[in-house]
């Protein structure tokens, strides 16, 4: 089968968006399937060739397609993404009738917007719609990948069909944890010593404008260092701006927060960790819409995690895979860390169970789910 995925952002970028992009493509790819890869020729990108970026063999096609790169100029404001955006598909469209792919995949919907496209069109949803114009277009789509059952509920109540509709959260490459560094040389790189409970978070700091809970996980570590417990905190994955609010702060004994590094690199983070901390506040769209890529390499690590108690983290986990807390809750959360460090087994026996779920979240089993579901449409 011929894919032809179509992103329509900076790729590759720092953004995880671009990781799970690369992720897909190179899983479609696995199965034996003949994929290009299609995104707008932009200024930005962290790397000019995908696969040596993210150290992957060429198993599928890259092609880099021309379009008006306006998103570098704010001041047009939102003009900007359409001009982007309809300069992007025209110039799409010519390359997608020389591929002729069977199916077009995409994260972006109005991709689909301007005309028709060959093969089945197939959206997969990061987010909640509300306009018209998005739900005209969504029941004139082939399929539709949600990441949540919420997500499904919400797209099926604008009009599509249920069948037409797959519910599939994201995932986690194994390979990523292969050639750990051990603890000892982790913990040593990171200057955190033996003696010391290691609370880590990767990832962004924020997500569309919205808080991911790094003010909570700080304010934790401080109430659980000043009752003379040895914890440490380190959030790895803000952005200059995030870094220098927080550089700001008072009190950042026992805290690091570092920049973000290519998820290649985590390893030496988690290697180093004894609690994953994933402390999202409640908004709308981390409670039904998101599907956290730092979940799934949670999950694969075998180290003990906190979730927030949100609705579509709780269709992966619960309190048998990992220790949960009410959102924004600082003392419980607080309490909890308290809690792990006094009772090590019960900890390493959830994230156990968590590593056992991990076996159904990989990439390349997501990618067969989501073809035989194509095949069927």
């Amino acid at each position: 089968m011929k894919i032809a995925y179509v992103s329509n952002s900076r790729f590759p970028s720092e953004k995880a968006q671009s990781d799970q992009v690369m992720a897909m493509c190179f899983a479609f790819a696995s199965h034996g399937h003949e994929v290009t890869l299609l995104v707008p020729n932009r200024k930005g990108v962290v790397a000019e060739d995908p696969f040596f970026h993210y150290k992957k063999p060429k198993t599928f096609t890259f092609k880099r397609v021309s379009c008006f790169d306006t998103l570098r100029w704010p001041w047009l404001g939102k003009i900007a993404l359409w001009i982007q955006t309809l300069t992007f598909v025209l110039n799409l469209k010519r390359v997608l009738t020389q591929i002729q792919p069977d199916v077009v995949y995409s994260r972006e919907p109005y991709v689909f917007g301007f005309g028709r496209l060959p093969g089945v069109r197939c959206w997969e949803s990061h987010a909640h719609h509300r306009s018209q114009r998005a739900h005209r277009l969504m029941r004139k789509l082939d399929g539709i990948v949600t990441l949540t059952q919420a997500s499904k509920q919400r797209i099926v109540e604008v009009g599509v069909k249920e069948s037409r509709v797959l519910v599939e959260p994201d995932a986690v490459d194994p390979a990523l944890f292969e050639d750990m560094p051990s603890r000892d040389e982790a913990r040593a790189a990171l200057g955190v010593r033996s003696d010391e409970t290691l609370l880590l978070y990767t990832g962004k700091f924020q997500t569309m404008g919205m808080p991911k809970g790094i003010d909570e996980a700080v304010q934790a570590t401080r109430i659980v260092r000043s009752e003379g417990r040895k914890a440490r905190f380190i959030a790895v994955g803000g952005t200059q701006e995030d870094l220098a609010r927080y550089a700001s702060m008072q009190d950042l004994d026992g805290i690091r927060l570092l920049p973000h590094v290519p998820q290649g690199e985590l390893k030496r983070f988690y290697a180093a960790a004894d609690v994953l901390l994933m402390p999202f506040p409640y908004r709308e769209h981390y409670a039904y819409y998101m599907s956290p890529l730092k979940l799934f390499e949670y999950l694969r690590t075998k180290i003990p995690m906190i979730v927030t108690d949100l609705p579509s983290v709780r269709e992966i986990v619960d309190e048998q895979s990992a220790f949960v807390v009410h959102p924004e809750d600082v003392p419980m959360l607080a309490r909890v860390i308290r809690l792990m460090m006094d009772q090590p087994q019960e900890a390493k026996q959830r994230a156990l169970n968590a590593y056992a779920l991990s076996e159904r979240y990989t990439w390349n089993a997501r990618a067969q789910r989501i073809i035989h579901w194509i095949q069927a449409l």
